[in-house]
């Protein structure tokens, strides 16, 4: 179990405050854990299905919300840029309501350090490919955000609108406005028409929850958001939350850590595997639904259906592929032809991960710097990417 300390007189403030402003917490407490930051332990023994916090729908913040409906926002600004918007004129603000809370996020420093979009580009350029892909999506996103709103708020300069965009992106929840009749014009669209980028929600306290591929589900309903005990807890332990089944390379881009046990975690192949197609192969790939999101899985099945499709297309003649997408044949006599390409495939990316790691290795970093804490997950990620691919190697008979 990890030691929890003490988090500070700021937490203590940002608790009374968070109960006096619609939060109702029971059995838990913010602590601060050495070499990991901020999380949330059982303050005493709690029992499975006990309800530990309980966010009221009015205490959201969401594009809906009457404080942020104030700024008059045109539809076409994305709900992550209007709610980043809001929190850094808020922030800026003397007098904000917010400001208990704003003293308890990660601050600027923190990001720097953490989060692989303000890392130097050749720390970046370090990333595994999935993390890469997530990383530049991000990057983009952010520019186009920030151009979406600078001519309407041309106040905010772009480090703080930066700022609580990562504040956006690393502390909402899901939250589809079931407060909200279909039609509602606080709505950011027509409820039929809703994404998942539409539904944000900034949580008070619930916010502190660090994450784990098994741990309580955050539950939403018109009242509000729950989270309620998975198990029993002994006092003094952490209670997680799981944010949803994301890849440890989803988890880097996006948050800056990763999970030592992830029974989520898979390795995508696009980047082994796209580059062997052929103009034609693509074509037919596209057209059939089967281009792209290929996976290597270190549980079962090793290989996802899209990967076998793709593969007997790269080592078999096209009938045979064809056979096995339309599901008149398993494709088991083609099955070791098709293991066989594959590995060959992952015996090279082995070399190329062996050469990164020691790239990584070489690197030189005084012992308190920023480049430490990059430089070990980084480590811990190719290692596990290492892992996998062995693994997979093994277990697809090389």
């Amino acid at each position: 179990m990890a030691a929890a300390l003490d988090p500070g007189e700021e937490h203590t403030r940002f608790v009374d405050w968070a109960q006096n402003n619609g939060v109702e917490i029971n059995g838990i407490a913010p602590a601060k854990f050495v070499g990991r930051g901020m999380g949330i332990v059982a303050a005493k023994e709690l029992k499975k299905g006990d309800r530990l916090v309980h966010v009221s729908h009015k205490s959201l913040v969401t594009v809906a919300s009457p404080a942020v409906q104030t700024h008059k926002f045109l539809s076409r600004i994305t709900v992550h840029a209007r709610l980043a918007t809001h929190l850094a004129l808020q922030f800026e603000a003397q007098d904000s309501t917010n400001k208990p809370w704003q003293d308890v996020w990660p601050t600027r420093s923190d990001f720097e350090t953490i989060l692989p979009l303000h890392w130097p580009q050749e720390r970046q350029d370090l990333l595994p490919n999935a993390a890469n892909v997530l990383l530049q999506n991000q990057r983009t996103n952010l520019e186009k955000d920030y151009l979406s709103i600078h001519p309407f708020f041309p106040s905010i300069p772009k480090p703080l609108f930066t700022y609580t965009w990562l504040i956006v992106s690393t502390r909402t929840f899901y939250w589809a406005y079931p407060d909200l009749p279909p039609q509602h014009r606080s709505l950011p669209k027509k409820r039929a028409q809703l994404t998942a980028d539409d539904c944000y929600a900034m949580c008070p306290f619930m916010d502190y929850f660090n994450h784990s591929s098994i741990g309580c589900y955050p539950a939403a309903s018109a009242g509000g958001y729950s989270v309620t005990a998975d198990r029993d807890y002994k006092a003094g332990e952490e209670v997680y939350v799981s944010y949803g089944s994301h890849t440890n390379d989803f988890l880097l881009a996006e948050y800056g850590f990763i999970l030592e046990e992830n029974t989520h975690d898979s390795l995508p192949l696009d980047h082994l595997i796209l580059p062997q197609l052929s103009a034609e192969q693509e074509r037919v790939l596209k057209e059939d639904g089967f281009h792209g999101k290929y996976t290597l899985s270190p549980g079962e099945p090793t290989i996802c259906h899209r990967t076998q499709a793709v593969l007997r297309l790269l080592t078999l003649p096209e009938r045979r592929y064809t056979a096995f997408i339309s599901g008149t044949d398993e494709g088991a006599s083609d099955q070791a032809k098709v293991n066989d390409y594959l590995i060959g495939l992952l015996v090279k990316y082995e070399r190329q991960i062996m050469g990164i790691l020691e790239e990584v290795e070489g690197i030189e970093a005084e012992p308190k710097s920023k480049w430490v804490e990059q430089k070990n997950v980084l480590l811990r990620r190719w290692k596990q990417i290492e892992r996998i691919v062995k693994g997979a190697v093994v277990v697809l008979g090389g």
